[in-house]
């Protein structure tokens, strides 16, 4: 019997319990206390039709059972000078178990754990000296059995990274007074969603070393508006560690989200190992210690994959490619002018050329040595094709033009030698929007009953440039920069010249003597800094026809990195990526939603700050939690 209820139905909140986020579809909670027994019995059971398959085990707590893929690397030891693999248990070929029914197995054994590791006592969601925790010296009731009902078996041949990650996310998480959990879900990202719920829904108790939830009987049923739930992280601009995306993932996972974009490669660095190339870290990266290697890499996805995050790659071409020339000078047209801003969207300019064979062969080499590596992984890979600046191809001794329609058939060729070849690696392509709407580019589709042959279109102007992808027939992903870039309002990273006037040679030719562009308050080009109230109420479908809405893969919040580095990660990655969650989570959002929201959200950043060591921002005030909101 319920003692209270929280339906969500159709958008609408009527009563708040558990504060999950984001928010469930439906949830309903009574009030009776549970404690997590320190030895929790596990049942996966799979199949259909009345034939299950059952695999029984117990998780201790506090014991020295090693997890499936050996011990995590902690990411919270800074003292740490270097990269440690996540996963060691390897046999003697140096071969990992990465299957479905290894992933779900440590997804449930990790949660427990986690659970049992919780620090996270919600003292500042009560208030003023409440006595809001359960007695910990009365009579306990314990939960000691969680039920996995996946009605798909997860497999245990090597992980199929196109069906694993779309797979059905719908699940049930019930929790009975009778201490039995139970998951129900159809696939193994399903169950993995519903672990994330699980464990929102316990507290650490601030005097006993026991974690219980208040919420007893309960029932979460839930499933997400879009698969596509993204963040993209820019590591080339400014230096970051593999650990910072190790953070970033359980925080991703803890919010549901689902792909993590590594925008690895840009003009100022080539941070990544590739073996075919060794130079183009070894001179590319800003210094040898920054390079990511091949380990790094696969540890990273292995790591996101298992939290149910598929980790994908984007080196951006044929723009944003100056620093291949500091190994391969011949491949690189333009390469650090004088005057950049004619040549390039920011310092340093250069960008492959477009008719060289040996740039033809160059990528060729690189597709074939970087993506086979990912594929087993992730189903994605990001062309890039933005910002193409036609001017650089008046100094390609290829080209000579910059005239477009000179350059569109030379990069329309370009394109479909990268699209191509990312398809036939087993690996769905990518593009930034320019590439299809201002080139008017087409897409090569060997076989368009496979979806992983089509490619996507990521948007980040505006929804009417989303409603022109759709209306072409491509699928899209929205991330517009008015509202889902995470680096506006911290104000420009360039400086006016030091005389107020350009030096010989700016303009491109010339004796100089151009006026500064830049001038007090020196803002950045999509000020203002965008809160998280705003990301959280970003309608993406506003102004599309509804009858395109089947069309949208989901979307993605982005962190470009010219003012970002490791330092500053968390507080600017966090609340506001979560609050962009919901929206692909749950959809739409609205304004009256924000008070509901702020509670839920406040909750879900102490967690992240106590339990993972997140240095998230604050959604508010204390004293505005403490008291159930702020209004005006």
């Amino acid at each position: 019997m319920f003692a209270r209820a929280c339906v969500v139905a159709l958008g609408f909140v009527f009563t708040l319990c558990a504060a999950v986020w984001p928010q469930p579809a439906e949830i309903r909670t009574g009030s009776r206390v549970l404690w997590l027994d320190q030895a929790v019995d596990v049942a996966l059971r799979c199949g259909s039709d009345g034939k299950l398959q059952e695999d029984a085990y117990t998780i201790h707590h506090g014991n020295n059972l090693r997890r499936l893929f050996g011990d995590i690397y902690h990411y919270a030891q800074g003292a740490a000078d270097t990269f440690q693999s996540i996963f060691k248990d390897r046999d003697r070929d140096g071969h990992i178990n990465f299957s479905e029914s290894s992933i779900v197995k440590e997804a449930v054994t990790s949660t427990i754990k986690e659970i049992h590791g919780s620090k996270f006592v919600p003292w500042k969601l009560h208030k003023r000296n409440a006595d809001f925790e359960p007695d910990s010296s009365a009579p306990q009731h314990y939960l000691s059995t969680l039920q996995i009902h996946q009605s798909k078996c997860p497999g245990s041949q090597a992980l199929q990274p196109a069906s694993f990650f779309a797979g059905d996310e719908s699940h049930e998480v019930i929790i009975e007074s009778n201490g039995t959990a139970v998951i129900k879900s159809n696939s193994s990202i399903g169950t993995i969603r519903g672990l994330q719920t699980l464990r929102q829904l316990f507290f650490a108790h601030s005097t006993s070393s026991q974690a219980y939830t208040p919420f007893v009987p309960l029932r979460i049923a839930d499933h997400p508006k879009w698969p596509y739930r993204g963040l993209s992280i820019d590591i080339a601009r400014n230096a970051f560690e593999p650990r910072d995306l190790l953070r970033t993932i359980d925080a991703m996972a803890l919010a549901k989200m689902s792909r993590l974009h590594i925008h690895a490669t840009d003009s100022q660095s080539w941070p990544i190992e590739i073996p075919s190339f060794p130079e183009l870290a070894r001179k590319g990266a800003y210094r040898p210690e920054l390079v990511w290697s091949v380990a790094s890499l696969r540890d990273i996805q292995m790591y996101g994959a298992s939290r149910g995050v598929s980790v994908f790659v984007e080196i951006d071409i044929p723009g944003h490619t100056a620093s291949i020339a500091h190994a391969f000078p011949n491949l690189i047209a333009a390469f650090n002018e004088k005057d950049w801003s004619t040549f390039a969207a920011e310092p340093l300019s250069g960008q492959l050329k477009l008719n060289d064979s040996n740039v033809d062969s160059f990528i060729t080499i690189l597709l074939h040595d970087l993506l086979p590596r990912t594929s087993p992984y992730t189903s994605l890979y990001h062309v890039g094709g933005d910002e193409v600046n036609l001017a650089a191809y008046l100094l390609d001794e290829t080209v000579k033009s910059d005239s477009p329609e000179v350059l569109k058939p030379l990069l329309q060729n370009f394109i479909d030698h990268v699209v191509t070849t990312s398809i036939s690696l087993g690996l769905q392509p990518i593009i930034w929007e320019e590439l299809l709407l201002d080139w008017d580019l087409t897409m090569p589709t060997p076989d368009p009953s496979n979806p992983i042959t089509q490619t996507l279109v990521q948007v980040w102007r505006d929804s009417a440039r989303i409603e022109e992808v759709l209306q072409r027939g491509h699928r899209a992903i929205f991330g517009d920069h008015h509202y889902w870039y995470l680096d506006c309002g911290y104000g420009g990273f360039l400086d006016p010249y030091p005389g107020g006037k350009s030096p010989s040679g700016v303009p491109y030719n010339s004796s100089g003597g151009r006026p500064s562009k830049l001038h007090e308050p020196f803002l950045d080009y999509c000020a203002p800094y965008h809160n998280w109230r705003q990301m959280f109420t970003y309608n993406p479908l506003a102004n599309i026809s509804s009858d395109l809405h089947d069309g949208i893969e989901g979307g993605e919040v982005l962190m470009w990195s010219e003012q970002t580095d490791s330092q500053d990660l968390d507080s600017k990655l966090w609340p506001r990526v979560a609050a962009a969650a919901e929206v692909l989570w749950a959809g739409v959002r609205e304004a009256w939603m924000l008070e509901d929201a702020t509670k839920r959200l406040g909750e879900w950043r102490e967690r992240v700050v106590v339990d993972l060591g997140i240095r998230a921002s604050p959604v508010t005030m204390t004293w505005c939690l403490m008291e159930g909101g702020c209004n005006l």
